[in-house]
């Protein structure tokens, strides 16, 4: 499981000590990817990871040009059966294999024995490395085996998707990869990543608060880095942007190309090419791919990781997310997360997304939707909750002095508003979605309030879920706010906030359900009845508070949250009436802003 982090700095380099080491497919040209993995956790032979001295690992992915590269063979212990994913018992080597694996990479299913224990067997049979397919669709640490000391052999876990895949092309043919750091290992090699590119601030953004470029306007921007020996000249980015349909909606190439130079040592040359705003007139609801490209004078001899993209949607039904999400605009975790409680005992902690608009009081929060799997093999009677804080600190941006601590501990002053809870009775709920309705009901959002959504755990024995696949590390460090801080309570002390969570290359994966206001906001007189006739064939009348005086702006919206009519209007003694004959029939959300600044929001059917 990952640990808090316990320090952050924005910079925009950070992801390139891990870049270095990949996991890559050289044949066929079906595998030709990088994949992500996870490594042997507290082995000092892989970036990132402190040394305890359980896996012996004899190279060093530290050092330039440090790799593996061979064909991939599944083992073979003979063992007869299916497991419980239905794959060959015999090939998750638990046992000493009876198959030949000199200058091999060894192909092994998880399940039943020890990561350790499938190493050692692989190791004895000749095999140079491992890659182990996990049973989950997720890529998690690998922790060693105190009963197989001396596995010298390197190994990465890949999630369950990518492993099946490499194994579908194995029975097609011979597959050959690469595990290791890459610098210097080519000639001309140019590269940028996932945590390199500049996405959307979210994942998921409400239709009614992305109506234009004015109030959803995209900075894009991306990190190359010089892998390769030789020093580069004349390298430029470019960055498209497809909309719902696949048509091409923006494309900009650096103006200005860049010289890089040859990496020295492990010190490589990293620079930002900033590729401009794109703000539409219009957003259309769907889904929206982002597509970053490297290109270079000379041709790049491995090509794979010179282009990266991301995907957002523009979500009509008002769904808000950090991670991605599905077709029924549901959270993806692909993994999940607990404490490290193996030095700190914690009695709570909550996992959030941050969430703030100049338009907010146009939704109201009704609930938030998580997943939860359980730390061992039971999660019956585990309760866990939801909650929403309005978060008070005043500061700018990230960067900003009175930012209230970036990495715990200190408390943040925040106010709980809405809370709701969920006990789980037996394990047929892992990893499946629960959607919890705030007990306070739907909550009314405030413009620029910054909030935070949160999954509270108090429960040793569950895991909340995430999303390992999308990666804000750029994306944080050129807008300046974190995506899902989490906060802990370590036994007998008090509340720490840390903003990078556990790390910006994941995401919490959690969906907050708004919906058009339909009750009054920033009431400050009588309430205000109903527009009425309701449905309404013409002319509307909206009634407004008493001795709301002055100009007005009737905003109306469709179901999608696009605006089909704006009127301004001046109140004096008349009742506020607005003609609809020019709108189709159907359900509409009618926002008044009136020059105090206050808004009213309603439904209306139109219908003739």
């Amino acid at each position: 499981m990952k640990k808090l982090l316990l320090s952050i700095a924005l910079v925009g380099v950070a992801a390139v000590s891990f870049a270095q080491v990949v996991v890559k497919g050289i044949s066929p040209a079906s595998v030709q990817l990088n994949f992500d993995y996870n490594v042997q956790a507290n082995c000092g032979s892989w970036p990132g990871e402190t040394d305890d001295g359980t896996w012996p690992v004899h190279l060093d992915f530290n050092q330039a040009g440090v790799y593996v590269q061979g064909e991939l063979k599944l083992v073979e212990d003979g063992t007869p059966g299916t497991n419980a994913q239905g794959n060959p018992i015999s090939q998750e080597g638990c046992n000493p294999l009876i198959n030949d694996l000199t200058g091999k990479i060894a192909v092994i299913y998880r399940n039943t024995c020890s990561f350790g224990s499938k190493i050692a067997y692989a190791q004895d049979a000749g095999a140079i490395a491992v890659i182990i397919v996990n049973r989950e669709d997720a890529a998690l640490g690998m922790l060693a085996d105190a009963l197989f000391p001396n596995d010298t052999i390197p190994a990465v876990i890949l999630s369950n998707t990518d492993g099946e895949f490499i194994v579908s092309q194995m029975d097609l043919g011979p597959v050959e990869m690469f595990i290791g750091n890459k610098i210097g290992v080519f000639g001309d090699d140019m590269a940028t990543g996932k945590g390199d590119i500049v996405m959307a601030e979210s994942s998921s953004i409400p239709s009614a608060l992305a109506q234009n470029g004015t109030e959803l306007d995209l900075d894009l921007g991306v990190w190359a880095y010089n892998m390769g020996s030789n020093a580069q000249t004349g390298v430029t980015a470019s960055v498209e942007i497809t909309d719902p349909s696949s048509a091409s909606i923006y494309s900009m190439t650096s103006s200005t190309p860049l010289d890089f130079a040859a990496p020295v040592g492990l010190l490589v040359d990293t620079q930002y090419f900033a590729l401009g705003n794109f703000a539409p007139a219009t957003w259309a609801t769907g889904t929206y791919t982002i597509t970053y490209t490297i290109t270079t004078q000379n041709a790049d001899e491995d090509a794979v990781d010179n282009v990266a993209s991301s995907q957002f949607t523009i979500n009509g039904s008002q769904t808000y997310a950090k991670c991605r999400i599905d077709g029924a605009n549901n959270p993806i975790a692909a993994t999940a997360y607990s404490l490290n409680e193996s030095t700190t005992q914690y009695d709570n902690f909550e996992t959030c997304i941050q969430f703030k608009d100049a338009n907010a009081s146009r939704l109201e929060a009704k609930g938030i939707t998580f997943s939860c799997r359980p730390v061992g093999s039971t999660m019956a009677f585990q309760s866990v909750g939801v909650r929403m804080y309005e978060w008070n600190d005043v500061f700018t941006d990230a960067n900003d002095p009175a930012f209230p601590t970036a990495a715990g501990p200190g408390p943040w002053n925040v106010n709980q508003v809405g809370s709701s809870s969920y006990l789980y009775f037996d394990e047929s709920e892992n990893g499946v979605n629960k959607y919890l309705a705030f007990d306070e009901g739907s909550i009314t959002l405030n413009d620029n309030q910054r909030y935070l959504f949160c999954v509270y755990n108090d429960s040793d024995s569950l895991r909340i879920g995430f999303d390992n696949q999308i990666d804000y590390t750029s994306t944080v460090n050129n807008y300046l706010e974190y995506s899902s801080p989490v906060k802990d309570l370590p036994n007998g002390g008090s509340d720490e906030w840390y903003a990078a969570g556990f790390g910006l290359d994941v995401s919490t994966a959690i969906t907050t359900t708004l919906d058009y206001s339909v009750g009054v906001n920033d009431i400050d007189n009588d309430n205000v009845s109903a527009p009425y006739p309701n449905p309404v064939a013409d002319l509307l009348t909206i009634p407004v508070r008493k001795n709301i005086k002055g100009n007005v702006t009737v905003e109306i919206f469709d179901v999608a949250g696009k605006l089909v009519l704006t009127e301004n209007k001046v109140l004096g003694t008349e009742k506020l009436q607005i003609n609809v004959a020019s709108i189709a029939n159907g359900s509409y959300v009618f926002t008044t802003t009136f020059a105090d600044g206050s808004k009213d929001t309603f439904k209306v059917s139109v219908s003739r």
